[in-house]
């Protein structure tokens, strides 16, 4: 988190079926990174952070059209800018600046962008969801804002959870960096909890099914060391029906010096049950230990298990895993792409699986004061599989 101002067996990592693979020889249209923002010169403040995007297709959109969000710092009263792609990420506008509801707030941190593949009360599939973690004087706030019309306004629709003022020191009750997930019906926010006063901070959810009224919290990751303090959830679907979720690992000892928030994950069966899941850290084949504000997905591209990319922001490098998560199985690969805090990972359409969108949200502090989008190509053979549409494909070859 970043404030503003072991041999291990590991059950069922083999796929059910092999994946449709594809001629290692093809070519894809790529491109290499580009600027999508740079705040005003005339801002104090013109760091940029938390980079995120989402391709619009769980309604059976067809045009692919990219929404991206990140943090600002703007004068007076700031907001979350949303950007639209029409050609992939490779040019980008302004669409609308959202602003919250918490009063009196200084700033909105940690966004998140995700679509409804499904209705969840008054609101239908489609809908795009807009988060967002306010800080004020007194307190920080989860809000859930909603779009009907592609991105172009967003509504309040409900505040998931509220903490107190930001705090990242030991007997802080703030609450950070919502992540957003539906599966078997519901929907869950994922968030870093202060909260509790055995933790110093966990990982915690919250689910609904009409989105205005909340369960309470949920424990995903929750150690029995009061000052270990886990942070900033990534949960992805594989292609084993299981859900990988990485996490980044303050004040974890026995690690680097460079790693000072190791990246760990655990695997399940679903996003709401990672609390009894095994916690593992991610060590690169090299020894490399991933670092600081995870983000990952997995593509059915790059072999018979697919891949899971991930990407840290203690360096440029990212982290690939060609076998379901098991801990001997991660290499270190080039990224092409710059540091970032943090870099959202997106997979293209039509691309076989291969090529993913890597949207970084730059630097507050040290490092490029922009938001920047690229590609990069995943190692192997692509997929025909279709794992990112919400639509029945009439592919012969997806079914």
């Amino acid at each position: 988190m970043l404030f503003l101002s072991l041999p291990f067996i590991l059950a069922g990592i083999t796929a059910a079926s092999p994946l449709l693979l594809r001629d290692t020889t093809l070519s894809y249209d790529t491109f290499d990174n580009v600027t999508v923002y740079t705040a005003p010169a005339a801002w104090k403040n013109r760091g940029t952070l938390y980079g995120r995007v989402v391709l619009l297709n769980q309604n059976c959109e067809d045009d692919n059209v990219l929404l991206s969000t990140w943090t600002v710092n703007a004068p007076n009263k700031t907001y979350l800018p949303i950007y639209k792609s029409l050609d992939l990420g490779r040019t980008w506008t302004e669409l609308t600046k959202v602003y919250f509801k918490t009063p009196n707030y200084t700033a909105i941190a940690q966004p998140f962008l995700y679509e409804l593949g499904q209705p969840f009360g008054d609101y239908p599939a489609g809908t795009i969801f807009l988060s967002g973690n306010t800080f004020s004087r007194t307190g920080t706030a989860i809000e859930l804002h909603a779009s009907l019309d592609q991105g172009h306004t967003f509504v309040y629709v409900s505040t998931v959870a509220t903490g107190g003022a930001p705090n990242t020191n030991d007997g802080g009750t703030s609450v950070w960096e919502p992540f957003i997930l539906a599966h078997g019906g519901t929907l869950g926010v994922f968030y870093s909890d202060s909260r509790d006063p055995l933790h110093s901070q966990k990982l915690s959810h919250q689910t609904s099914t009409d989105l205005l009224t909340w369960s309470a919290p949920v424990n995903d990751a929750a150690s029995k060391n009061y000052t270990l303090r886990p942070g900033m959830t990534s949960i992805a679907k594989m292609g084993n029906d299981k859900f990988i979720f990485s996490y980044e690992l303050d004040k974890a000892a026995g690690f680097p010096a460079y790693a000072k928030q190791p990246i760990h994950y655990r695997i399940a069966d679903s996003p709401f049950e990672f609390d009894n899941s095994t916690e593992l850290p991610l060590v690169a084949t090299d020894g490399t230990v991933a670092s600081s504000a995870p983000q990952i997905v997995w593509t059915p591209a790059g072999g018979p298990n697919g891949t899971i990319l991930t990407s840290a922001s203690h360096a440029e490098d990212f982290f690939i895993n060609t076998a379901y998560g098991d801990p001997s199985a991660w290499t270190r690969v080039v990224s092409g792409h710059g540091i970032g805090y943090s870099r959202a990972l997106q997979i293209i359409p039509d691309t076989d699986g291969k090529v993913i969108l890597v949207f970084n949200g730059g630097s507050w502090q040290d490092g490029p004061k922009e938001v920047s989008a690229g590609d990069f190509l995943i190692p192997g053979a692509g997929s025909s599989l279709d794992t990112i549409s919400n639509c029945p494909s009439s592919d012969p070859d997806e079914d």
